[in-house]
């Protein structure tokens, strides 16, 4: 199986994960796990500060790019 396959398959559910996360610290980690698995065109640019209010844009960008994968 394809690497971005196996990747394609995982990113919805971290996705979900994040999303019901409480803990910001969590969140965070499981952003930047998702980010490392996106192909590098479709990765995200992460500041240096990050909120709850930017994961959940960040979520929904992501969400988007993976519809088109």
């Amino acid at each position: 199986m394809a690497t971005t396959t196996i990747h394609h398959s995982i990113i919805p559910r971290l996705v979900e994960d994040c999303h019901n996360e409480l803990d910001i610290d969590r969140k965070i980690h499981i952003l930047f796990k998702i980010n490392s698995l996106l192909p590098k065109s479709y990765c995200i640019d992460m500041p240096s500060l990050i909120t709850d209010h930017y994961i959940d844009t960040a979520l929904y960008q992501i969400e988007k790019k993976v519809h088109r994968l």
